[in-house]
């Protein structure tokens, strides 16, 4: 798992790639803690270059998105691809985050 930010206007964007599971959620969620802790107004998570997530990465996410709503901050996903959209979809993470197919489209919808 690789996980890395970058700050685009007022919205900070994490890309997470390679598998996202059970050995790798607690370093994700310390990484993705350090941006947190900042109170970003708008976070977006990119998952384009995640071929795989487990339970425990799905915990990581909605971590994130709980935390992002405590401080009133907004929080997207976008560009899950092949299992890991079907994952969040059986999961029913469509219904709980927003989610979108391109980067651009989620910076649009802040």
């Amino acid at each position: 798992m690789e996980l890395t930010k970058r700050v685009l206007d007022n919205t900070v964007v994490v890309d997470i790639a390679g598998s996202l599971d059970t050995q790798t959620a607690g370093s994700a969620i310390d990484a993705l803690q350090v941006h947190l802790d900042t109170s970003p107004d708008h976070l977006l998570i990119n998952l384009s270059g995640l071929d795989f997530v487990s339970s425990s990465g799905l915990r990581v996410i909605l971590r994130a998105a709980k935390r992002v709503r405590a401080y009133g901050g907004k929080m997207k996903v976008c560009g899950a691809q092949g299992m890991v959209k079907e994952v969040l979809e059986i999961s029913g993470f469509d219904r709980l985050l927003e989610l979108h197919d391109e980067e651009a489209q989620a910076l649009a919808a802040f």
